[in-house]
């Protein structure tokens, strides 16, 4: 993460603690930002110099304004006229990064051969709410190749309890053991 992006984005991030706009901004930019993340010339034409600024401003207006907070468009536009549009997304991830470090979440990465139930979901939250005594946020994705069992990334620590991880320990305990 630039300094550039820590900067601006902490500045958003002062700025909706103090007018008690945080959850409304957290949710917009990263619905913002999953959207630029798919449409990656739509970054390129507001960072190109070849269009002129003041068009690259109309286009975040128009595109963005009346769909999100004044204050997330405003900033969109500070970034183009200052020619950072390119640390945007930086920006979000750490209006991101402090969105949960003052509400205590934090996120887990959660991979397993098969889809999670619900139940499944909810019971892994509480446990692994109770071993980082925060609010657990869960992403999961599937892995056919864990053949069972999961793997789970959060507060950079993973904690593996796969089939596949098993049978790789078995494997090189059995290749010392001979």
């Amino acid at each position: 993460m630039t300094g550039l992006a820590r900067e601006y984005g902490e500045g958003l991030y002062e700025l909706a603690r103090d007018e008690e706009l945080r959850p409304q901004l957290h949710k917009e930019l990263g619905q913002i930002a999953d959207l630029l993340k798919q449409q990656p010339d739509f970054i390129r034409l507001l960072c190109s110099r070849a269009v002129e600024r003041e068009k690259r401003l109309q286009i975040v207006g128009e595109t963005f304004g009346g769909q999100a907070h004044p204050y997330v468009v405003n900033f969109m536009k500070l970034l183009v006229q200052k020619e950072h549009f390119d640390a945007f997304l930086m920006c979000c991830e750490w209006f991101h990064t402090r969105y949960n470090e003052d509400y205590g979440i934090v996120e887990a990465r959660v991979t397993s051969a098969v889809a999670l139930s619900d139940a499944d979901r909810a019971a892994l939250r509480a446990r692994l709410a109770e071993i980082s005594g925060k609010n657990v946020e869960l992403f999961c994705a599937v892995d056919p190749s864990l053949i069972g069992g999961v793997r789970v990334e959060m507060d950079g620590r993973r904690y593996d309890n796969t089939i596949q991880d098993r049978l790789g320990r078995l494997k090189r305990s059995l290749a010392h053991g001979l």
